[in-house]
């Protein structure tokens, strides 16, 4: 079984339909989980975990454990705030702790990584991969990324006006100031990038060939 991290909190977003493809086109079984939906805190830093490989907070990251254990491989999806990976999707990462704290119970592990944005999603995808890999000695087999060039300013009531917003940014003034309307195909769906979408496929592959590898 393939268990599947979502962590952006759009309902078939980008991400969603991404990872969702990735998992599904390698033949396996998947489980997504929506990290949107659950209450994770943050670690708190006690290290009490070091005894038992488990947080002692009573949360929504509690069941988690056995199932990334559990499961074949990991797809770690992330959407891009700021330059970062989103918190959603950070203190997951952050609440993983305790499986590598004395023992490393993820060494060798399969893992995949894909990453939204609506720009420095590659960068992003390298933190990720790097915390997985790092950390927690995770096999990485590979990763995707799509810049959907799409900032919260086209939804937000203000992208044509706001100052400080993406449009206003990357936008010559001449250019911002006929800025005026934000239609439909501004909106990047991953579908239509031809190099994404064999990306995403190639992903899948790669994940399917090193799943199958595994003793069973």
């Amino acid at each position: 079984m393939i268990l599947v991290i979502n962590g952006s909190a759009k309902p078939h977003g980008n991400l969603h339909r991404m990872v969702e493809k990735v998992a599904g086109d390698t033949g396996h079984d998947y489980e997504m989980v929506h990290l949107a939906r659950l209450n994770i805190k943050p670690c708190i830093g006690c290290v009490k975990c070091a005894e038992t490989n488990r947080c002692v907070q009573r949360d929504d990251m509690a069941p988690l454990y056995d199932k990334v254990l559990a499961a074949d491989a990991l797809i770690v999806g992330s959407v891009v705030y700021f330059g970062k990976a989103n918190a959603i999707t950070h203190t997951f990462l952050e609440r993983m702790f305790p499986l590598r704290h004395v023992k490393m119970l993820t060494a060798e592990k399969l893992a995949a990584v894909v990453t939204v944005g609506g720009h420095e999603a590659e960068q992003v995808t390298k933190d990720v991969v790097h915390h997985l890999d790092h950390y927690f000695r995770y096999q990485v087999v590979g990763s995707v990324s799509f810049n959907s060039a799409t900032p919260p300013c086209f939804i937000c009531g203000f992208g044509t006006t706001c100052q400080y917003g993406g449009p206003a940014t990357w936008m010559k003034p001449e250019e911002f100031e006929n800025f005026t309307e934000i239609t439909p195909e501004m909106f990047q769906n991953f579908e239509d990038h031809h190099e994404v979408v064999k990306a995403c496929n190639l992903l899948s592959q790669e994940l399917k060939a090193a799943v199958a590898s595994l003793p069973r």
